[in-house]
C-alpha cells in the first residue's frame, strides 16, 4: 500500500510517499481502507521531533481517518467488512482506574494513533476494534473527517464545562480547527459567542458561521474588548486553545464564577497566574486533553441531525501531505486541511 512517512525528523519535505506492507489484523483488530485523513498540529510536532512521543522510523503520521472496514480479526464481533467508520485516536490500556471508571480519555497508559502507533496518512490503517466509531447513514466520510475537532470542542464545552443555552462564550484562537468548531458548536447549542483571532479576514468568516461578536487580539486589548462587549461583566465561559498570555487574558475576560476550558498550550506551557484574583472571583480552570469514543459518536450523530460540518480550507493528495504541513505552519488557513487517501482524482473542497 501507499503511505506518506518520514524517515528522519525535520521540516515538511521530510514527508515522502513509500510502498509499505499492508497491515494484517490481530484477533481483536480491524483494518480500514481509508478514504480521508486530517492534518493536525500534533503531526507537525511529531515530524519535528518535539512531541515527546518516541516513534520508530520510518513513521506514518495521522490521528484521524475515515473509511470502510477492509478486514477483521478472528475475535472481532462488533464490525463487518464494508461498514463506514472513523478512527478513535487513542489506544487505551482498559485496565487503569480511569479506564475502569469509563474515563478512557484519561487513561494512564495511552498510545496515540500516528504517535506511538502507525497513523492514517496511508491507504490502510490497523486499529483495535474499540478504536473505531460508526459513521451514520446520511453523513459523508468527508464531512465526518472534517468535523473531528468538534469532539475536542464537545469534550471542553459540553462534557467538562457544562455549557448552557443563553451563556456567553469567548473562543480564543478561533480561526484554527478547534476554535472554528467551538464557535459553530457553541452557537448551535444556544450560546452567544465572542470569537477572537489575530486576523480581520478570519473574524469576518467567523461572523458568517455564527459568532455574535469578534475581536482582533492583535489590534485590541482582548479583556478590555470583552468587557466593553459585555457591559463590564465578562463572559460565562472561555475556550482557550493555546494557554500562555492567552490564558491570562481569558482569566481577565471571565466573570466572577466563570469557567475556562484549556485545550492546548502552544502559546506557552507555563503560565504565571494571579491566584488571589483567581480564587477571589471563583474562576474555575479545566484542562481538557482528549475526547472519548462516546463523544465522537455524539458528534457524528449531531452532524447527521443537522450540526453544520466544519469548513474545509484545502484538500490534498496523500502524496502532497508536505504541502498541507506547510500551509498549516504558515497559519494562513481557515478550517480543516484534509488528505485524500482513496482511489481516483482528489475531490475538490466543495465548501468553504
Amino acid at each position: 500500500m501507499k503511505a506518506t512517512v518520514f524517515e528522519r525528523h525535520g521540516t515538511a519535505p521530510a514527508l515522502v510517499v513509500r510502498d509499505v506492507p499492508s497491515p494484517a489484523p490481530a484477533a481483536d483488530q480491524i483494518v480500514l481502507r481509508l478514504e480521508w485523513a486530517a492534518v493536525n498540529h500534533l503531526d507537525l510536532d511529531i515530524r519535528n521531533g518535539v512531541s515527546g512521543m518516541a516513534v520508530c522510523l520510518p513513521h506514518t503520521l495521522g490521528t484521524e481517518g475515515t473509511g470502510t472496514v477492509f478486514a477483521v480479526g478472528s475475535a472481532v464481533q462488533r464490525w463487518r467488512i464494508g461498514q463506514r467508520v472513523g478512527t478513535y485516536a487513542f489506544r487505551t490500556c482498559r485496565q487503569c482506574k480511569n479506564c475502569l471508571l469509563g474515563r478512557q480519555n484519561m487513561c494512564l497508559d495511552v498510545r496515540t494513533l500516528g504517535g506511538q502507533l502507525p497513523g492514517t496518512y496511508a491507504e490502510h490503517v490497523v486499529v483495535r476494534e474499540d478504536q473505531a466509531v460508526a459513521v451514520p447513514e446520511g453523513l459523508s466520510l468527508q464531512d465526518a473527517i472534517a468535523s473531528y475537532k468538534y469532539a475536542t470542542a464537545w469534550e471542553a464545552l459540553v462534557t467538562t464545562a457544562s455549557l448552557q443555552p443563553g451563556e456567553l462564550v469567548l473562543v480564543t484562537g478561533a480561526g484554527g480547527g478547534v476554535g472554528v468548531s467551538a464557535v459553530i458548536l457553541a452557537r448551535h447549542l444556544g450560546a452567544t459567542v465572542i470569537a477572537a483571532t489575530g486576523s480581520d479576514a478570519k473574524n469576518e468568516r467567523l461572523l458568517a458561521l455564527g459568532a455574535s461578536h469578534v475581536v482582533n487580539y492583535r489590534a485590541a486589548d482582548l479583556p478590555a474588548a470583552v468587557r466593553a462587549l459585555t457591559g463590564g461583566a465578562g463572559v460565562d465561559l472561555v475556550l482557550d486553545v493555546a494557554a500562555g498570555d492567552g490564558l491570562r487574558n481569558a482569566i481577565a475576560a471571565t466573570r466572577p464564577g466563570g469557567r475556562i476550558a484549556v485545550v492546548g498550550a502552544h502559546a506557552g506551557e507555563r503560565v504565571e497566574v494571579d491566584m488571589l484574583d483567581l480564587f477571589r472571583r471563583h474562576i474555575s480552570i479545566h484542562g481538557c486533553g482528549r475526547y472519548t469514543t462516546d463523544i465522537l459518536q455524539s458528534v457524528f450523530q449531531a452532524l447527521a441531525r443537522g450540526l453544520p460540518p466544519v469548513p474545509v480550507h484545502g484538500v490534498f493528495a496523500l502524496a502532497d501531505a508536505g504541502l498541507a504541513h506547510q500551509v498549516m505552519e504558515a497559519r494562513d488557513f481557515f478550517g480543516r486541511l484534509l488528505l485524500y487517501c482513496g482511489a481516483g482524482p482528489v475531490p475538490g473542497v466543495g465548501r468553504f
